[in-house]
Order: C-alpha cells, then sequence, then structure tokens
C-alpha cells in the first residue's frame, strides 16, 4: 500500500518533475563550469607533455600491432612502455612534479561536488513541503516562494543529509572495490549491485523521517533526527523492505530507459526518481503515525490503524462501536 499510495503520489503531482528536472540541470551546468575551472588547467597541460603524448602513441602502436599478430613487434612496444624509464614511468614522474597542483585540483572538485549535493538536498526539501501541502491539504505552492521561505529549514537539513549520506557512497565504494578486488567479474558484480541497493535501503530508512518531521510536524532539526516514535521503531524492516525494492526499482528504470532510448529517457527518469524518493519518506512518515493524507482530491488515505500495531485493536473495538450506534439509529428510524 505505502508503495501504491507513492507511485500515485508520484504520477497525481508529476509537474513536479519538471521543476526538478530544471533545477538540477541548472544546478549542473554551474558545477560542470567550476569543475572545468579546477581541472582543465592542469589537465590540458599534463594532455599536451611531451611524456603523454609519447604514451598515447605507444598505445595506438601496441594495439595495431595486436590486430596485426606481429608478436616481435609487441614485445618492442610493451618494454618501451613499461621498462624503467619507459613511457610509463616519465607520466608518473611528470604527475609527481605536479602533485602539489593536482592535489588542490582533487580539493576544489570535492567541494564543488559537496556544494552540488547540498544545493540538490535544498530542492529535495522544497519538494517535500510542496507535497506536504498536497498530502495534507490539497493545496498547490509555487516552487520560488516555497524555496525561499524554506531555505533556513532546507539549509540546516543538508548540512547534515549531505555529510552522512557521503559516507554511506563511501562505505559503497570501498565494499565495492573489496568485492571488485577479490570475487571473479561475474559474483563481484553480483556482491556489487547488491551492497548498492542493501546500503541505500539503510540509509533512507535510517534518515527518511527526517524530512517529513521537519515538514509535516514542523519539529526543530535536533528533534527530527530522533527515532522517538515506537511504531517507526517496531516498523523499521517493513519501512526497509520498502525501500530496498524502491531502490531496485530505480536501478531498473534507469537501466532500461539509458540502454532503450540511448540515455534520453534519463532526463525524466532521473528526476522523476528522486522525486519518488520523497514521495516514499512522507507515505511512510504519515503510514508510520497514521496520519490522514490526500492522495487525490476524492482519494483520502486515512486508516489510521495501518502502521500503529500497539492501537490496532482499540480502532478495531472502536469502528465496531460506532457501526453499532449507526445501525440502531437505522433501526429506531426504520
Amino acid at each position: 500500500m505505502r508503495f501504491q499510495n507513492s507511485m500515485r503520489l508520484l504520477m497525481e503531482n508529476f509537474k513536479n518533475v519538471y521543476k526538478l528536472l530544471l533545477y538540477k540541470l541548472i544546478i549542473a551546468l554551474v558545477a560542470c563550469a567550476l569543475y572545468c575551472a579546477f581541472i582543465l588547467p592542469e589537465l590540458i597541460e599534463i594532455w599536451n607533455s611531451e611524456a603523454v603524448q609519447m604514451l598515447f602513441q605507444y598505445c595506438k602502436d601496441f594495439l595495431q600491432a595486436l590486430l596485426g599478430a606481429r608478436q616481435q613487434e609487441l614485445e618492442t612496444i610493451k618494454s618501451l612502455i613499461v621498462e624503467d624509464g619507459g613511457a610509463v614511468s616519465q607520466v608518473l614522474g611528470l604527475l609527481a612534479a605536479k602533485a602539489s597542483g593536482l592535489i588542490w585540483s582533487f580539493i576544489g572538485c570535492a567541494v564543488v561536488y559537496l556544494l552540488h549535493r547540498f544545493a540538490d538536498t535544498v530542492c529535495y526539501f522544497t519538494m517535500g513541503c510542496i507535497l506536504n501541502d498536497r498530502m495534507a491539504t490539497y493545496a498547490e505552492t509555487p516552487f520560488f516562494s516555497v524555496f525561499v521561505s524554506n531555505l533556513g529549514k532546507a539549509s540546516a537539513y543538508a548540512a547534515v543529509y549531505v555529510p552522512t549520506a557521503f559516507l554511506f557512497d563511501v562505505v559503497t565504494v570501498l565494499l565495492g572495490w573489496l568485492w571488485l578486488s577479490t570475487f571473479s567479474i561475474l559474483f563481484a558484480l553480483f556482491a556489487l549491485f547488491t551492497t548498492i541497493a542493501l546500503v541505500q535501503a539503510l540509509k533512507f530508512s535510517l534518515t527518511g523521517h527526517w524530512m517529513p518531521a521537519m515538514v509535516a510536524d514542523n519539529k526543530p532539526f535536533g528533534l527530527a533526527l530522533k527515532h522517538e516514535d515506537k511504531r517507526e521503531a517496531k516498523q523499521f524492516w517493513k519501512t526497509f523492505s520498502n525501500y530496498l525494492v524502491t531502490v531496485y526499482l530505480v536501478i531498473i528504470v534507469n537501466v532500461v530507459a539509458a540502454a532503450c532510448t540511448m540515455g534520453s529517457a534519463l532526463l525524466i527518469t532521473i528526476p522523476a526518481c528522486y522525486f519518488f524518493y520523497v514521495c516514499m519518506q512522507f507515505v511512510n512518515y504519515y503510514t508510520v503515525r497514521g496520519k490522514k493524507y490526500f492522495i487525490t482530491y476524492e482519494n483520502i488515505e486515512s486508516n489510521t490503524a495501518f502502521g500503529d500495531n500497539e492501537h490496532f485493536f482499540e480502532y478495531v473495538q472502536e469502528g465496531e462501536k460506532q457501526k453499532a450506534e449507526t445501525e440502531n439509529v437505522n433501526g429506531e428510524n426504520e
């Protein structure tokens, strides 16, 4: 039901996907310009160096000799590339000589990357505010006014969420490198994708209530970080399962979209998947706490017992009592 409601919210509010796409394109263009500013000066100088050009030419000659099955020529070119004083050694020496400049370029790119993630997360928070207004009151709020009015809260959220998400990404990369360097390629790829799905699902399970708590219940950021609701702890594995299925679905959708449309459909599927994650976070939060919310104007999710096992029988008894009272009133009217 949570997955279904999230999907319906995505489709009912799909125009937000285009707003998210426009925002991400603008931020990506700015980030690319900054990446180029840090990388290109050093990269162009290295590429135009004699050592790199010589290595590139040797690689071309090696490929031609390989295709022509010229064994003697292959051995000669190989020695020119890998032996001491060869092309590879000269390139490594060039990189060592430019180590300080490369380090500063790397640091600059890392800062740009984190700022890029920060700006994207602020946008996701804005989308969460817009979605919450839709779910709570079926109101339609403009993007820019919500972005400006919630910039402070969004920045506080992003300042903690981005480093946290980055740590999960680092764990994924390290585990992926471990699998690829330890096992055969097929098993390593299986383990890699399994790791990506599990780690990302765990990340959303642990952090997915932060944004809805700040938006839907207007909690201060410090309280939003805590798992105070016992119902949330009891339903952790159910929430984790929903996110795990969602992560796999996102991977499949984007891979199929990229393969079938030469990457063109990614312009739609990537922002749609990000917005779907936002929908999942709010649906999980509303469901665990028994909150009513609009799916469409005519369809309101109002099953307060859904996700609240502790008071389930109280809800059932109350419903039976109301049903009996209604039947008595109808009998008296007859």
